[in-house]
């Protein structure tokens, strides 16, 4: 080279990274056959690393640092090794000359950088001047270095060489370099070349094994290209002859030099002529060459000429035209025909071709066939066999043809590390095609003639996905109306879900084997989600997510994971900022979009489900948030979707044709266009999206599953708002202000109601039910009754509404005001939900029975001018105080509003009906329910206010309210006595077994059959089914048929067969058989009946125990308002009932009777809480006359708890005397009340069959000690010695132990004068007790004893804790002589009798005259000399 071009070249590209884990690779990959085409481009062509950075003039004394983290720790590992001659730091320390080369292999990337630094130092010294001699012996070693497979002296020597060649033409020292070098000079006379071309030439001859002589001698006479490497050795060598040359190929055109004005073009040429070679060479050899190439034409894009020269001059006919020996038929291609030569290019090919048609090289006009772009729509189902090919290089690597296709479709932008899209026309349309031809065609097996998919192909097309969406090192982005094109459900399907849900590996299963896969895809899915979550690309997001959801709308519950939850921020519990609330609001309006465009074109009942369920999650995700707005926009869908049609629907806000005719043509001024009313938007929506598909209306099932979560989610609102009203969340509610729950829910369903009003004025048409069109055709003088219900409806708003005016005027009582809004809003809130049940989804598609729908209609009709009636009866008794004296006269009220609130709850309205009910129906009465609660406390709010100031209204309450309550939990004729519905009961019973099958059974009976067998029980059926399959067997019949209809023919079967000649009909062998079973079946189906109305009228009776536990609230009993006979008159029915539910579990034992074992237990618990969490708090206010009543109570309830089932049943019981016997005044000194619980210890204590427990003491100890104190004291003193066995007598003592246990007052409920002394005049009869409890026989079990000891411990401290003394020493002293008496073998409880016999004898005494005697200090015994001696004695051997 000339050395007057003293220009400097310029700086190589940054280094790329020199890691161990590339030098492990080229030597692994090395030692390959031929034939493996393993080759990684990123470790087989080398990066130059940090070496060359020390070659500057200007003397830059840094240390290289690694490329990669690894590198580093590779470097730390070597220790001593690496510090002492790879690394120095200073310039006198720089390691000798000859050292630097072997240095040059470390496997070290920083050790290598300081090498290579440190030689370039000594070739090139920084005063200007060339160390040529040894430069040129440098030259030759690097060279030769390259050959080496050893360690990773290729990479180290390739990138030294490559900053040698960049310092050496920048210095101008090649003349001088290559005349001391003896091979340069020697061709530099041979062939006269200048420096670059000798350059060249050294390098080929170095990295070539024979001489040019010896490789002509191929077949006649002609040098074989196949053997240009081969020769005498074979194998490794040659192949480190190859890698050499690919390696020294790189290091000159990673140096930059090829780029230099100077550098001869005839040379570059020679250098792609090479790399042709190379890629000619062996298959497993192509895709590095293809990749040098793609670096030497980028090293010289700057000058256009010179890539127009290399590409039509040399790569065009040698490499893009030229056949290749490798290719089996490629001599039979047709270049001048496109089609087959495009057809038979390689990947290789493609990926240069790319390179050279990718701007700004593709505005360089090439020679044929590179005139015209080689990837288009058109071309790629040619190349697509090519690309496919590639899958052979597995992850995590891609071949280097995809880099180069994604750099062709994309343009880098400026300012953001993004590549998008390249504006041309044609490129969706081709990013299409290679979806379409090579991702599923090709890779996936979908195309004819195609090979089945691999895991090898599966992992490319999850690489092409994923790059395609923009999750690569590239950062390529595609315009979001291309994510569909590329995650098409095809596409998603066999690349995600059949990876993401396989079995683990099973062949007979579909995508076991892609388990290998998964987490590959569980990975690139991640990087896939984050990437489009960390762009502000709200429409990429929604684009990413529709791919999925249409591919399968549970996708995340199917692949368990949660793609679709984090593009759409369904699952988001980060940081609320007021962008991430922008970005999720605008997200789920998106969302919403694409969910209601999915149902209305659903084609099946199942596609619509799917997504209204994911409509109706995202709208109770929505109630959590202070607007809600998708949780309304939901509402008007469903609304406007299931009850409406709305192709007549018109925007009221859009102008009219009149108006636009009128407009003057010149008038320049702009038309504000208005946006439609929020209440019409979803009906205009649905209005388009018919019109788009072409559509009638939403079809009759979907409209079905649209009211049932409709109704669903109104009752979602109710409940939301009941909770942010509870929690004092005023500024989250739905409607902001001091409005009370009830009006809250009621401003709700009024909104509600107002947009089905809005929607029918302004063109869209109700539904119609059966039972209405079949009305309109029926002309009569009658009222409408939906335009009568619709009446009631706007009455009662009407006085909601006065009523909520009134309260915010603030013009009388406040509190009146506030609970008679209270009322009214509750009572309008069931008026609106009853109302918007009476809307229909229309005429099913397909006949079906409609009587229930028209059945349901009916009573909500009846239920609505019900109520419209209770509420103007209440408020006309609030209003007039002699309208509840007049209640012989007139109907009470509120026994009205209670019966209606009863049906409600009993009916499909409100609860559940017997038969099968539509999901519409079931949720609405879900909403129907909570509005009766809410009606129901309103009204006992109006009540409790009211009673302050005039007790009019309690006296409402009367025996008819309490008894419909109490019937309503408890079932029909509950207040009846117990023998009349004993009676009763059996009757019915008898009655009941009466069916429409009458005729059959009597039938059967006359013919011998014994009946009853069947219903005996499960076993009886079993075994003589058994013994009927045994005897089937004998006799050989075929299995019996049981379906009833086939039965009834088998038994008609002869009916019209023609007698014998005999005159005797034939009879059928299957006839008694058959008949049989049809009696079976009959049985079963009435039993199954007969289990199910059960099973209803308990859920029923389940809910109506709310209307009892609103009445019995703490409110009201704190007001004092509510009538002692209403509380206690409902104890004993409670009871009763709860027994016979009792009862009823226990003979549960058959199939159909554990169907509604849930709901028994249920109301059998409420009932339960009800009594004992509820009733429990009530205290009597007038006790005047409340006397008579509870003594009639007490007395009920003690012979309830006489018959106690279960100890459950018998503390339940309890607990109800203890509420009678408060409501008794003077209850400590009532005869009556010691006599009950006298006899009740009794009945415990001496009968061997009581029902009585001793959990009936314990209730009455806990709840009333004074109470118990006094009556229970005497029995249990009786009982501790006189019940009829030891468990007994020990239940006595822990009683005993309870009582005093209580030693100080409880805070709840102070021990009474009459208590105190009670228990202190007892303490001799209780210390007597406890004594005699120790000495006796059937008292020696430990445990026993434990429970006597603890009593007497507890009694001792209560005497102990008394102010004077209270016993005598006699009985001191006996009961110390009983617990020194004690005979155990334990020694914890001979510690503890000697303990408690010291604390006795430290208690004071009681002597006559009241003088108190001082406790005598227990003489402490005296340990013998001897012992003391033989102590001490110990411890000083000790």
């Amino acid at each position: 080279m000339a050395r007057k071009s003293k220009k400097k070249a310029p700086p190589p590209p940054p280094p790329a990274a020199d890691d161990d884990g590339g030098a492990a690779t080229s030597t692994e990959e090395e030692s390959l056959g031929p034939d493996d085409d393993a080759m990684s481009v990123d470790a087989e062509v080398p990066a130059i690393d940090s070496d060359g950075e020390s070659g500057e003039d200007d003397g830059d004394t840094k240390e290289a640092t690694a490329g990669s983290a690894k590198g580093k720790k590779s470097a730390k590992k070597k220790g001593k090794q690496s510090k002492g001659a790879g690394a120095p730091t200073k310039a006198s320390d720089a390691m000798p000359f000859m050292d630097t080369f072997y240095q040059l292999s470390d496997d070290a990337p920083i050790a290598r950088a300081a090498a290579g630094r440190d030689l370039l130092r000594h070739c090139f010294p920084t005063g200007g001047d060339v160390n040529a001699k040894d430069a040129a012996y440098a030259l030759t070693r690097l060279m030769n270095g390259l050959c080496t497979g050893r360690a990773a002296s290729r990479q180290g020597f390739a990138a030294c060489l490559a900053s040698f060649l960049q310092v050496a033409h920048a210095s101008g020292g090649w003349e001088e370099i290559l005349t001391e070098d003896e091979g340069a000079s020697k061709l530099r006379g041979e062939r006269g070349a200048n420096s670059a071309a000798i350059v060249r030439q050294k390098l080929l001859s170095i990295t070539e094994f024979i001489s040019d002589e010896e490789g002509d001698k191929g077949k006649k006479g002609k040098k074989d290209p196949k053997q240009r490497f081969g020769g005498k050795m074979k194998g490794i060598e040659e192949r480190d002859h190859v890698f050499g040359r690919l390696f020294g190929i790189s290091a000159v055109v990673r140096s930059g030099i090829l780029g230099a004005d100077d550098f001869p073009a005839k040379v570059v040429e020679g250098y792609v002529q090479d790399l042709i070679d190379l890629y000619r060479y062996k298959n497993w050899m192509r895709e590095p060459a293809a990749h040098a190439m793609i670096e030497l034409l980028s090293s010289i894009d700057a000058n256009p000429d010179l890539v127009a020269r290399v590409a039509n001059g040399v790569l065009v006919p040698k490499f893009f035209l030229a056949p290749c020996a490798e290719d089996k038929g490629a001599k039979d291609v047709n270049h001048s025909d496109r089609a087959q030569w495009l057809n038979a290019l390689t990947p290789e090919q493609i990926a240069v071709a790319l390179h050279l048609q990718t701007p700004p090289l593709g505005e360089i006009e090439y020679a044929y066939p590179l005139d015209e772009p080689l990837v288009t729509a058109a071309s790629i189902p040619i190349l697509a066999a090519a690309l496919g090919s590639t899958s052979h290089v597995v992850h995590p690597r891609c071949h280097v043809v995809w880099n180069g296709l994604w750099k062709y479709l994309t343009l880098e932008e400026e300012g953001k590390d993004l590549r998008m899209l390249r504006s041309n026309e044609e490129f969706p349309a081709l990013v299409n095609s290679l979806v379409e031809n090579v991702v599923l065609g090709g890779l996936l097996g979908k195309g004819e003639g195609s090979a089945g998919p691999t895991n090898e192909r599966r992992s490319l097309a999850l690489q092409l996905v994923v790059a395609l969406c923009g999750a690569s090192d590239l950062n390529m982005t595609l315009p979001p109306d291309l994510i569909g094109t590329v995650l098409c459900p095809e596409v998603v399907t066999r690349v995600f879900v059949n990876v993401l849900c396989a079995s683990g590996g099973k062949k007979g299963k579909e995508g076991g084997v892609e388990h290998h896969l998964k987490p590959l895809t569980v990975k690139a899915l991640e990087e896939l989600v984050n990437r489009s979550c960390n762009s502000d690309d709200v429409l990429r997001r929604m684009e990413m997510a529709k791919a999925f959801l249409r591919t399968d709308p549970r996708f995340d519950g199917k692949t368990k994971t949660s793609t679709v939850g984090s593009l759409l921020m369904l699952d988001d519990s980060g940081s609320e900022d007021a962008e991430r609330q922008s970005t999720r609001e605008a997200l789920w309006q998106n969302y919403l979009s694409f969910l209601e465009e999915e149902i209305v074109a659903a084609t099946s009942l199942h596609g619509a489900t799917v997504h209204i369920e994911l409509m109706y999650k995202l709208a109770k995700r929505s109630l959590a948030s202070a607007l809600a707005d998708a949780a309304r926009r939901v509402v008007r869908f469903f609304m406007s979707g299931a009850f409406f049609d709305c192709s007549g629907l018109v925007d009221p806000s859009a102008p009219s044709k009149k108006s636009a005719k009128k407009k003057k043509k010149g008038k320049a001024e702009a038309v504000a266009t208005s946006s439609p009313p929020q209440e019409l938007s979803s009906g205009l929506r649905i209005k388009e999206l018919l019109q788009v598909g072409n559509m009638t209306s939403v079809s009759h099932p979907a409209r079905s599953i649209m009211s049932a979560r409709f109704y669903s989610l109104l009752s979602d609102f109710v409940s939301v708002i009941n909770s942010q009203n509870r929690g004092g969340l005023k500024d989250k509610s739905f409607y902001n202000g001091k409005g009370s729950k009830p009006e809250s829910i009621y401003r709700a369903l009024s909104e509600i109601c107002g947009i089905s009003t809005l929607l029918e004025t302004s063109g869209a048409k109700m539904f119609q039910a059966p039972s209405d069109s079949m009305a309109g055709d029926d002309a009569s003088d009658e009222e409408d009754p939906m335009e009568a219900s619709k009446k009631c409806m706007l009455q009662l708003q009407n006085v909601a509404n006065d009523a909520l005016v009134k309260e915010c005027g603030g013009s009388g009582d406040e509190e009146a005001l506030r609970a008679k809004s209270v009322f009214a809003t509750g009572c309008a809130s069931l008026m609106l939900s009853l109302f918007l049940q009476l809307n229909s989804c229309g005429s099913p598609d397909v006949e079906g029975d409609e009587d229930e729908e028209e059945d349901v209609a009916e009573a909500v009709h009846e239920y609505i001018s019900d109520l419209a009636d209770c509420v103007d009866g209440l408020l006309k008794a609030m209003e007039d105080a002699q309208s509840a004296e007049k209640a012989d006269e007139d109907e009470n009220p509120l026994a009205a509003l209670a019966g209606l609130l009863v049906n409600i709850l009993s009916s499909p309205v409100g609860g559940e009906g017997f038969g099968k009910t539509s999901p519409a129906q079931a949720s609405a009465s879900k909403l129907t329910r909570e509005t009766v609660k809410l009606a129901w406390s309103g009204t006992v709010s109006m009540i409790t206010t009211s009673s302050k100031s005039d007790n009019s209204l309690a006296k409402l309450v009367d025996e008819d309210v309490m008894s419909i309550l109490i019937e309503s939990v408890c079932g029909e004729k509950a207040m009846a006595e117990e023998d009349e519905e004993e009676e009763e009961g059996d009757d019915s019973s008898k009655g009941s077994d009466s069916s429409v099958d009458d005729a059959v059974f009597v039938n059967a009976t006359k013919s011998g059959m014994d009946l009853e067998e069947d219903d005996n029980s499960e076993s009886s059926e079993e075994s003589e089914g058994s013994r009927q399959d045994s005897s089937d067997e004998e006799e050989g019949d075929d299995d019996v048929e049981l379906d009833p209809t086939k039965l009834e023919n088998l038994l008609l079967e002869d009916s019209d067969a023609e007698m014998e000649e005999g005159g005797v009909l034939e009879h059928h062998a299957g006839a008694d058989k058959a008949l049989a079973q049809l009696i079976k079946l009959r049985q079963e189906a009435r039993k199954a009946s007969q289990t199910e109305r059960e099973r209803v009228e308990l859920c029923n009776r389940l809910r109506c125990v709310g209307l009892l536990e609103g009445l019995f609230s703490a409110s009201v009993f704190k007001s004092g308002w509510l009538p002692v006979e209403a509380v206690l008159g409902s104890i004993v029915p409670l009871l009763r009932a709860r027994k016979a539910i009792g009862k009823s579990i226990a003979a549960s034992t058959s199939t159909n009777a554990k169907k509604s074992l849930s709901e028994k237990n249920a109301l059998m618990d409420r009932i339960s809480s009800l009594v004992k969490d509820k009733i429990s708090k009530f205290r009597c206010a007038d006790d005047s006359t409340s006397e008579e009543v509870a003594f009639k109570a007490a007395a009920d309830v003690f012979e309830e708890l006489k018959q106690s089932l279960n100890v459950a049943h018998c503390s339940c019981s309890s607990v109800a005397l203890i509420i009678a016997v408060r409501c008794i005044p003077k209850m400590e000194g009532s005869a009556e009340v010691k006599t009950i619980y006298a006899e009740a210890v009794v009945d415990w204590s001496t009968r061997k069959a009581t029902k009585i427990h001793a959990c009936a003491f314990h209730d009455l100890i806990q709840r009333m000690p004074s109470l118990a104190v006094v009556v229970l004291l005497d029995p249990l003193l009786t009982a501790a010695s006189d019940a009829h066995s030891a468990f007994l007598k020990c239940e006595s003592v822990k009683l005993l132990s309870s009582i005093y246990k209580h030693d100080t007052p409880n805070p709840e409920e102070h021990f009474s004068s009459t208590a105190r002394s009670a228990m202190k005049g007892n303490c001799s009869k209780v210390s007597v007790a406890l004594g005699n409890a120790l000495g006796d026989s059937s008292l020696q079990k430990a445990k026993h004893r434990e429970e006597v000891l603890t009593a007497i411990k507890h009694f001792v401290h209560f005497v102990k804790a008394q102010d004077a003394g209270i016993l005598t020493d006699a009985e001191l002293c006996a009961l110390q002589k009983s617990l020194k008496g004690v005979n155990c073998k334990s020694a914890g409880m001979k510690q503890q009798c000697s303990q408690l016999s010291e604390a006795v004898a430290g208690l004071a005494r009681r002597v006559e005259g009241n003088e108190e005697q001082k406790p005598k200090r227990p003489k402490a015994s005296k340990t013998p000399k001897t012992s003391k001696k033989a102590k001490k004695s110990k411890k000083s051997g000790s």
